[in-house]
């Protein structure tokens, strides 16, 4: 497991969820409650934005027979789904 390779599938990804989850716990006087949510809105569209790519990415893998690297692009893209779960669920 190269360092580049966690670095573009695993740390990148993971700033949507924590972002979320970081204007969760944010204090309703900062930003008022109606830009929380246009914030965490506007968090998991771009995430799902993201998310097209990686899956299409994966996909293409996937049929060239690159197993390994198709698996690296499936965990990226339910990094960036996770977000729009967690609104849907726990943090909505």
């Amino acid at each position: 497991m190269s360092g580049q390779r966690v670095i573009r599938h695993l740390i990148l990804p993971l700033i949507a969820p924590a972002a979320l989850i970081c204007l969760y716990f944010t204090p309703k006087a900062i930003f008022g409650c109606a830009n929380r949510g246009y914030m965490a809105l506007l968090v998991v569209f771009l995430a799902m934005i993201a998310a097209i790519p990686t899956a299409m990415k994966g996909a293409a893998a996937k049929r060239r027979g690159a197993n390994d690297e198709a698996n690296w692009w499936l965990v990226t893209t339910l990094i960036l789904v996770s977000p729009l779960v967690l609104l849907v669920g726990p943090l909505g």
